[in-house]
């Protein structure tokens, strides 16, 4: 009798992995639209909106990374950092460890736009979170506990990598 056999009612590792990973993959997809929805709602472009919060995540950053981490063309962020800069939300300044190029950085105005939004957002959110109970949300907070540090280390990583 396999191990498998033997604890058929127990799920091993792959199947709690490929589980949990169903379910994130449909909550991330169905809240990443209804973000985006919010976000249009609001007046704010998407990519710009993501553009502050990698911002505010990583610290001042090159273009070109900007462009790599959301999977637009060059002259594409061009367009949307000088919007953004128009509108007051970046600023650019040359690298002191390389003066051939420019850092993008949030200003505080950028900061603030950042944090209206996702106030939005955020209430949005409760609004259609609304059936969850107290507890149920008691226990989601503490499953993804683990994922956040995880993200947060990769995060730290990123930064490392990118000399923020």
């Amino acid at each position: 009798m396999t191990d498998r056999a033997a604890g058929a009612d127990k799920p091993d590792a792959a199947d709690a992995a490929d589980a949990a990973i169903e379910h994130l993959s449909f909550v991330s997809g169905y809240l990443y639209r209804l973000a985006r929805y919010e976000a249009r709602d609001i007046g704010i472009r998407w990519t710009a909106l993501m553009v502050l919060r990698d911002l505010s995540l990583l610290g001042p950053s090159t273009q070109r990374t900007l462009a790599d981490i959301e999977q637009v063309r060059e002259p594409t962020m061009t367009v949307l950092l000088k919007q953004m800069q128009e509108r007051g939300w970046i600023t650019r300044r040359r690298d002191p460890r390389n003066p051939r190029t420019k850092l993008v950085e949030i200003t505080f105005e950028g900061q603030r736009e950042l944090r209206s939004a996702g106030n939005v957002i955020r209430r949005r959110l409760q609004k259609e979170l609304r059936g969850l109970s107290t507890r149920d949300y008691a226990r989601i907070e503490s499953g993804l506990r683990p994922l956040t540090r995880l993200l947060m280390k990769k995060l730290d990583e990123a930064k490392t990598e990118l000399g923020a």
